[in-house]
């Protein structure tokens, strides 16, 4: 481990820090295992039990390189907070809900802590190894911290949190807890989990067999680490795993910041690799985020790091009726809720199997290396991607194809692009579609591509995967090449070298929304179709589309128990049958859950597949992106129908720029232009 300067964020208030200035660190000057050790013996135990909370717990120069092989269980209950989830009959169908954040029982801990703490071997070159003894066989995660967290050059390793069966609750207690929870089986922190210069590898989270897969509770996440907010830096979170019917978060699991005003949880100059998870609710092999929780829209932010070989796929042994339920996203990233920024990261190679299948609105349960949730109602807010290499990632259908798949935007609001990116394949399929009302923002979601952009590449083109992959000489993946020596990096080739201005930039984006005088018609929809066919040449489109969209209404049969089909309705109750017919009737928040939208949903997004299906030349992935928009509107009344009137315009997105040094600590060159990727390939002048 490296010793690095530390950069502490600004603090949460989780629980009340008493004076921690005013106290000296405590030394542990032993590696033994010992809740009462003799006197003037100090062990991490028993420093954990007398520090008052930030009190600093630091280790004397002969620990260098040890090993606190951890025997104790110091916590059978472990008491942190967590989300707990309700049921309630929507149109379509009962829908989970949040019933808010309370205490729950985490099980097992070798180490825990109702305050916050500070574990610092920042003073020994080889750092300190914290390590869970007991195994698969007696388990145990090997840190829980109700408080913020704050650790700097340890390695934790050897823990297992394992979902356990609770005594019967009782019958009246509408949240009462029929198993222990299995989260972070490294460590699991109920507020801000501050890591510097540490590794977590081959810890584990998993249900016990006896344990029903019932409930939320009985879900696992976080193999490495699950915490409220997490704040990692220079850390090295491979070979951790995650195994039981809702699985998220291999390496990573962050809440993101559900009880704190304004949070971020970042993930800096660091290696996620080589974890894996198996379930049949499975996201984020790498890292999940939350978002803070359904309803909010906190950020998750991943800079200069490295997120590579990680697997998301369905726990083996499983009847074959599970596979037709299940769902697998995400080998590399994946968020819930809120938003993710991704900037200078290398994201290859990840991994997602599973049976595929999709529902009503093309909605699939599978997708591949960074994804989005797709949800009935809106979830997600945006993702912006800059300067990153994200290609090689892919989707293995059972017993079928097999296709890359590098970014799958979900039900996004917005997709932003910094610039000078590498992508492979960008699924914009399912993204939140563009709704013509005042203070939605813009109709167009999709801003890309940017300068310096270049899509459809092929991860071999823009990483040395023959000489230029580093890999662990100690920790090995649980990932897509387990048990192999875990990935550290790639270094970059071909057009990802030399491309990112190191001085400021500006990235625009366009704009746009219509209204409509109060009492008209709303014929957008079909303005659309007869520009597109117009300005692209396309004789015969507008009709066809029209043709085709209406057939397809036609066919609708929303309820097979009534003979004869069964139409969409509008909220008055009448069959939606015509494009005409077809528009967004709201409401704002949950508009995508109602069925009388769905026409208006399923004309977009048989629009994509159709225009697609044209090959026009230039037009990419986007479909209708910023580009297109400008060249079919301008500003103004619509000469097709003046009671429809277009706002278009163009802003910029300022202060884009490359970080001064890459994942390992290399400057970046301030004097030329730096590589795409988590890492800077050293230059003949620079050696």
């Amino acid at each position: 481990m490296k010793h690095q300067l530390i950069l502490f964020a600004a603090p949460l208030a989780v629980l009340s820090v008493v004076g921690c200035a005013q106290h000296d660190p405590i030394v542990v000057n032993s590696l033994e295992d010992i809740e009462a050790p003799p006197e003037g013996t100090v062990t991490l135990r028993s420093a954990l039990a007398s520090a008052v909370g930030g009190q600093p717990i630091v280790f004397d120069e002969s620990l260098d390189g040890g090993t606190i092989e951890l025997s104790i269980v110091g916590e059978e209950h472990t008491t942190l907070k967590g989300e707990v989830m309700g049921m309630r009959e929507e149109e379509g169908g009962p829908v989970s809900y949040l019933d808010g954040y309370f205490p729950r029982d985490y099980g097992r801990s070798a180490l825990y802590a109702r305050k916050s703490v500070v574990i610092d071997a920042s003073d020994l070159p080889s750092g300190i190894t914290l390590a869970w003894t007991g195994g698969e066989s007696n388990p145990a995660r090997v840190l829980a911290v109700y408080g913020n967290l704050t650790m700097t050059n340890v390695s934790v390793t050897g823990g297992w949190s394992v979902a356990e069966e609770l005594p019967p609750p009782d019958p009246n207690d509408e949240r009462g807890q029929l198993s222990t929870r299995a989260r972070g089986g490294g460590i699991a922190v109920w507020g801000i989990a501050r890591l510097r210069d540490c590794e977590l590898y081959d810890n584990h989270c998993k249900r016990a067999a006896e344990v029903p897969a019932r409930s939320r509770d009985a879900g696992a996440f976080g193999g490495g680490v699950y915490a409220d907010i997490v704040d990692i830096e220079d850390c090295l979170i491979s070979g951790n795993s995650v195994s039981a019917s809702g699985v998220s978060g291999g390496g990573v699991f962050s809440v993101g910041g559900a009880e704190a005003g304004s949070a971020v949880s970042s993930i800096r100059r660091s290696v996620v690799t080589g974890n894996g998870i198996h379930g049949i609710f499975a996201y984020g092999g790498g890292v999940y985020s939350d978002g803070g929780g359904i309803g909010k829209s906190k950020k998750l932010a991943l800079q200069n790091s490295t997120i590579a070989r990680n697997l998301v796929a369905p726990m083996p042994g499983l009847p074959p009726f599970m596979y037709d339920i299940g769902y697998w996203r995400g080998g590399g990233v994946y968020m819930s809720n809120g938003s993710v920024d991704i900037h200078g990261c290398t994201i290859v190679e990840n991994e997602v199997y599973g049976t595929p299948r999709t529902d009503d609105l093309s909605k699939p349960n599978l997708a591949g290396g960074v994804a989005a949730t797709i949800g009935n109602a809106h979830a997600v807010e945006d993702m912006r991607i800059g300067h990153s290499v994200i290609a090689g990632n892919s989707v293995h259908e059972t017993e079928g194809e097999v296709y890359e798949q590098d970014v799958f935007t979900g039900s996004l609001f917005y997709f932003k692009s910094k610039g000078y990116n590498r992508i492979g394949v960008i699924d914009f399929s399912q993204m939140l579609v563009p709704v013509g009302e005042p203070t939605w923002g813009s109709l167009c979601r999709r801003h890309y591509p940017k300068q310096g952009d270049e899509g459809g590449v092929q991860v071999d083109e823009v990483l040395d995967l023959v000489s230029g992959v580093t890999h662990s000489s100690s920790v090995l993946s649980a990932g897509v090449d387990a048990p192999n020596p875990a990935v550290l990096h790639y270094e970059p080739q071909g057009s990802a070298l030399d491309q990112v201005p190191t001085s400021h930039y500006d990235v625009s984006e366009v704009i746009a929304e219509y209204g409509l005088a109060q009492g008209q018609d709303d014929d957008f929809l079909a303005i659309v179709l007869g520009r597109l066919e117009a300005h692209y040449g396309l004789d015969g489109f507008d009709a066809a589309f029209t043709f085709d969209f209406e057939s397809f209404l036609a066919s609708v049969d929303i309820d097979e128990e009534t003979p004869g089909a069964q139409p969409y309705l509008d909220p008055s109750g009448d069959p939606i049958l015509t494009l005409a017919d077809t528009l967004w009737f709201g409401p704002s928040q949950t508009w995508p859950s109602q069925l009388s939208n769905h026409p208006y949903i399923h004309f977009w997004h048989r629009l994509d597949s159709a225009l697609l299906a044209e090959n026009i030349p230039g037009m990419g992935p986007e479909v209708l992106g910023d580009d297109e928009w400008t060249a079919l509107f301008t500003s103004g009344p619509l000469a097709e129908n003046p009671h429809l009137t277009m706002i278009i315009g163009e802003y910029s997105a300022s202060g884009f720029a490359a970080f001064n040094v890459d994942q390992v600590g290399n400057a970046r060159p301030s004097n030329m232009l730096c590589d795409i990727g988590a890492i800077e390939l050293k230059h003949a002048a620079d050696l």
